[in-house]
């Protein structure tokens, strides 16, 4: 056995034990052997593009639909319930009584309102049917945004429907650059408390970077009260400084890698700035239903005629 065919069977068994163990078997081995036929020498011979597509993909963090749900549960205690029992016993003054606690819990879940953040048809409200479901929540808790909201037609200002809700939360997946929630978001949450100064906004996700948390955590967005389950530090950015990925003392070397990305991200036509993900996010990260323009476009980009991505990614249409 040559040493190409030698590795080339290490990374497949390697692949099909993610595949069988954390990735919810979705990738089977042929998917990969037409993700493979991309790779025709473009960059480099034929047989090393394939050893260093095969290195790229086993490095590839993949969340499947039981990950996710229970990332949804995980996410519900640690981001809203966990913080609200220790306010509640703050207030208190420090009490361990648990019926007490327990009882004003009760009775601050009933008002709140999560909301999904963006369209409805987009992936923040689409996993909040998830999000009900795995947390046994009552449907009134949910609302998309302007059944949340009206528009006072003389001031401008964004009023709530519901008397009964002091708090409301956004949701989505993944936040990245922050540029498109907050373009979303902004100028509404400013109407919101344009006669509501002490109303209680707040933003949860799964997964976030730290530029797009930050971002968030401004004073005209969420002030300081947003948050994520999983938080995507610039280790996460494959060809950075101190990438958890890789590192230049192993082989294939970072540059490799990297010569041979930015090689096919040019033969796909990606715009400069996002050769490496949207906005150079540099991410290797997708979900059982998309996958984000942040990760590699090596991974999800889709051509009928040139192109078969490993992780498919269903882009969204604007008029």
């Amino acid at each position: 056995m040559d040493d190409f065919q030698f590795k080339f069977n290490e990374y497949k068994n390697q692949l099909m034990r993610l595949n069988s163990h954390a990735w919810d078997g979705d990738k089977l081995w042929p998917e990969i052997e037409e993700w493979l036929k991309n790779f025709n020498g473009k960059c480099f011979p034929v047989e090393e593009e394939q050893l260093l597509a095969l290195h790229l993909l086993s490095h590839f963090i993949y969340f499947g639909n039981s990950t996710i749900r229970e990332m949804l549960k995980a996410g519900y205690q640690e981001q809203f319930i966990i913080p609200l029992k220790q306010n509640i016993r703050k207030d208190l003054g420090d009490s361990i009584d648990h019926n007490r606690i327990n009882s004003i819990l009760d009775l601050e879940i009933k008002k709140t309102l999560f909301i999904g953040a963006g369209n409805p048809s987009e992936s923040g409200a689409h996993l909040l049917y998830f999000f009900r479901q795995m947390n046994d929540l009552s449907k009134e808790m949910f609302s998309d945004f302007y059944g949340a909201f009206y528009q006072d037609t003389q001031s401008d200002a964004l009023i709530p429907r519901f008397n009964n809700i002091n708090r409301y939360i956004f949701f989505d997946d993944l936040v990245a650059s922050g540029t498109q929630i907050t373009g979303y978001l902004k100028d509404s949450l400013a109407k919101i408390r344009q006669n509501n100064p002490t109303i209680e906004l707040k933003f949860m996700c799964l997964f976030a970077t730290s530029v797009g948390l930050n971002a968030l955590n401004e004073s005209e967005m969420f002030n300081g009260n947003a948050s994520c389950l999983f938080h995507l530090d610039d280790s996460y950015k494959v060809f950075n400084e101190g990438s958890r990925n890789f590192t230049n003392t192993e082989e294939p070397s970072l540059e490799k890698l990297k010569e041979f990305c930015l090689s096919y991200a040019t033969h796909l036509g990606s715009p400069e700035q996002d050769k490496l993900g949207y906005k150079d996010s540099q991410l290797m990260i997708g979900f059982s239903y998309n996958t984000p323009d942040n990760t590699l476009p090596i991974f999800w980009c889709n051509h009928p005629i040139f192109w078969t991505p490993i992780f498919a990614r269903y882009s969204k249409k604007y008029f």
